[in-house]
């Protein structure tokens, strides 16, 4: 998919989560899922060809000709206007059904992974990123008193009322929740996800934070 549209589209839902990014990304693919599904369902068995004694013609529908739905997610003005510009692009419009599904696919796991970047982001603290920084230079990782030493007591000491009712332990947690790094015998090593979050600040060009 086109970096700069994904992009657009980035800006355009950051502030939502993450499953109201899919259902959104679902919504503007829903014609090509349609057709899909009941493709996959007649080829498992499960849904049956008319009989010759019924009217098996089948009327060409295109995406802007389809109505809302009632269960369908209401979009602003704005975001829907830009779902009709992005229908009529040379790109959604010269795709096969299996290659929109593929975009959608790509589109819902990077902007679930985007949104999720986000939710981090406004509650990350300076010296979780620093520690994450450091355990993405290190393969072998590095023992939990260490980065306690090295991140979390200089940061208790400066930021010290926030941190009153904060312990190592719940500040370590924060990590391993959000999957950005694992912990083994004592050693902490940063995950796949931590990796890709530093590459997301450093790609979307996130200043430093300021706090912690």
């Amino acid at each position: 998919m086109n970096l700069d549209l994904v992009k657009a589209i980035t800006e355009l839902l950051r502030v939502l989560a993450w499953p109201v990014v899919g259902f959104i990304a679902i919504w503007w693919f829903r014609p090509e899922l349609r057709v899909l599904i009941a493709r996959f369902r007649r080829g498992a068995g499960l849904e049956f060809d008319p009989s010759a004694g019924q009217d098996t013609k089948t009327v060409a529908t295109t995406p802007a000709e389809l109505t809302a739905l009632p269960g369908d997610l209401p979009l602003p003005p704005s975001a829907a206007a830009f779902v009709g510009q992005l229908r009529v692009t040379p790109l959604f419009q010269g795709s096969t059904d299996a290659q929109r599904v593929e975009r959608l696919l790509h589109a819902v796991g990077f902007l679930t992974f985007a949104a999720d970047a986000e939710r981090i982001e406004g509650q990350i603290w300076t010296s979780q990123v620093s520690l994450l920084e450091l355990l993405n230079a290190v393969d072998v990782g590095d023992a939990l008193p260490n980065l306690k030493a090295r991140f979390y007591d200089p940061a208790a000491t400066r930021f010290s009322q926030m941190f009153a009712n904060y312990p190592f332990e719940s500040y370590l947690a924060f990590l391993k929740t959000n999957e950005l790094i694992s912990v083994d015998g004592g050693v902490a090593k940063i995950t796949q996800k931590g990796r890709d979050y530093l590459a997301w600040r450093i790609q979307f060009k996130k200043p430093p934070r300021l706090a912690g």
